[in-house]
């Protein structure tokens, strides 16, 4: 049984009830009794019969097709997610190599014939995640109660850093790391 034939049957399933329920009221209104009326109750039952056993084994074959696929597709994300991660670690190992390299002869940029490379410095703000909700959680929480929300829903603070400016004071709930790094620049017109 296809989704289109349980719809098919669906609808076979309404029309006959409404049939019968005709007959009924016909039965009540005239007292006049119907022997249609077992025909179509009988029929009923095997559309019913045929609906639970065979629309429910259908829906449930598709259903474990589906979960089967969203599993699939759940590990292969977290492959390409491991792969992009190892990727990353990959173009760290290769920078900070470049970055020891120029260091150690002393240059601060190298341009190659097909690619160039300038020392610069990286600096990077993150926020102590502990920090902030150590220090904040309670006020959250007493602001979302204060605006109606129910105790039942948890609040998680989030916080992220988006830009910094140089010349700002930071809180102690920053974590600025420094480090050395190189620049990648390809040459005009270079080929590969």
């Amino acid at each position: 049984m296809h989704y289109a034939e349980i719809k098919d049957q669906e609808a076979r399933l309404f029309a006959l009830e409404r049939r019968y329920n005709e007959l009924k009221w016909e039965l009540e209104d005239t007292g006049v009794y119907y022997p249609e009326m077992d025909e179509i109750e009988s029929e009923i039952m095997k559309v019913i019969d045929d609906l639970a056993v065979n629309g429910t084994d259908t829906l449930g074959r598709w259903h474990v097709s589906v979960e089967n696929e969203l599993k699939a597709l759940k590990a292969e994300k977290a492959a390409i997610d491991r792969r992009i991660k190892a990727t990353n670690k990959t173009l760290d190992f290769i920078k900070d190599t470049i970055t020891q390299l120029l260091a150690i002869t002393g240059k601060e940029q190298v341009k190659g014939s097909l690619y160039s490379y300038k020392r610069t410095r990286s600096v990077t703000t993150n926020v102590d995640t502990n920090e902030v909700e150590r220090l904040y959680q309670m006020l959250a929480e007493a602001a979302v109660r204060e605006a109606g929300i129910p105790g039942y829903i948890t609040v998680k603070l989030d916080a992220k850093v988006s830009l910094v400016p140089d010349d700002m004071e930071l809180p102690d709930v920053f974590v600025v790391i420094e480090k050395d790094t190189v620049r990648f620049t390809k040459p005009r017109g270079a080929k590969e």
